[in-house]
């Protein structure tokens, strides 16, 4: 990839985090991306939930799209995580030639969820097998996630926690809530390492958030207009998009987050201002 040409991914649980995507290609992008041509650096946005096809979401190969994309561009990469650990795939959801290129997943599947799978192949990547030859891959070089405080849980109710949280799923709430905590716990572990060496191998920066939540909004309008935003984006059909995501499970689609906000200031502002700063790292020259 051209030195000059960058692109990010946003990587979260599904379908909670919508209005956290929305509000990113909406409000956030449009700026990154005019701030990043006044420096003479292309800045594309890929939703990697919308470039899976249907035979490769059939075939039980996101996850070797996702970690095939990020592999790709090792430069940004953006995580939201919220209150939802996310689905945790089986040895059935994950094909054989994903475990032949990537033959260390083999000691996470059924334990650990598709986010967190991403997250540590970002951070902390898995050895990866090509022609006979496994070979180690450098952790992305900007790393920013962003955590969603909980504040708003007692303002819903049991169904549309099935969406937010574990809710009535989890046998075990407990469990669950350990592994939240400790999915998160190895950001910050990781963090504390890359931030003890001297070399500039990776920077993690980590923020927490909040969302307004209202009730008044609607889940389902959120992705429909989500998706709107997204073919205009990357200068597509919304029918170029798979029929998939119309078939997420929403128990309940009322209630949506608004107004985001981080350390007294918008999110979109600090979002920006930690973009700007990653830049500055990776272009000096330009800066």
């Amino acid at each position: 990839m051209c030195k000059n040409n960058i692109s990010i991914m946003i990587i979260s649980t599904i379908p909670d985090m919508f209005a956290e995507h929305y509000y990113f290609i909406k409000e956030v992008f449009p700026q990154l991306k005019e701030i990043c041509r006044s420096h003479d650096i292309d800045l594309k946005y890929h939703d990697l939930f919308f470039t899976l096809s249907e035979k490769e979401f059939q075939k039980c190969r996101s996850i070797h799209k996702y970690f095939n994309s990020i592999d790709s561009d090792r430069t940004f990469y953006i995580c939201f995580r919220g209150q939802k650990l996310g689905c945790v795939p089986t040895s059935e959801d994950i094909d054989k030639m994903t475990i032949r290129e990537y033959p260390e997943l083999v000691d996470y599947i059924g334990d650990t969820s598709f986010t967190e799978l991403t997250v540590m192949h970002a951070i902390h990547p898995f050895k990866k097998c090509e022609d006979d030859d496994v070979h180690s891959l450098p952790p992305v070089k900007h790393s920013l996630f962003y955590f969603r405080n909980d504040d708003y849980l007692n303002e819903l109710s049991e169904s549309q926690k099935d969406i937010y949280t574990c809710g009535s799923k989890c046998d075990d709430e407990f469990v669950h809530d350990l592994k939240l905590a400790m999915a998160k716990d190895l950001i910050f572990h990781d963090k504390r390492e890359f931030d003890k060496l001297k070399e500039n191998i990776s920077n993690i920066n980590i923020r927490r958030y909040d969302g307004k939540w209202n009730n008044d909004l609607d889940l389902k309008d959120i992705i429909a207009q989500y998706c709107e935003e997204y073919v205009n984006v990357i200068d597509k059909s919304i029918d170029d998009l798979p029929d998939f995501y119309k078939e997420l499970s929403l128990s309940d689609s009322k209630g949506g987050f608004y107004d985001f906000k981080c350390e007294g200031k918008s999110l979109k502002d600090v979002i920006i201002e930690d973009f700007i700063n990653e830049l500055k790292l990776e272009f000096p020259e330009k800066f």
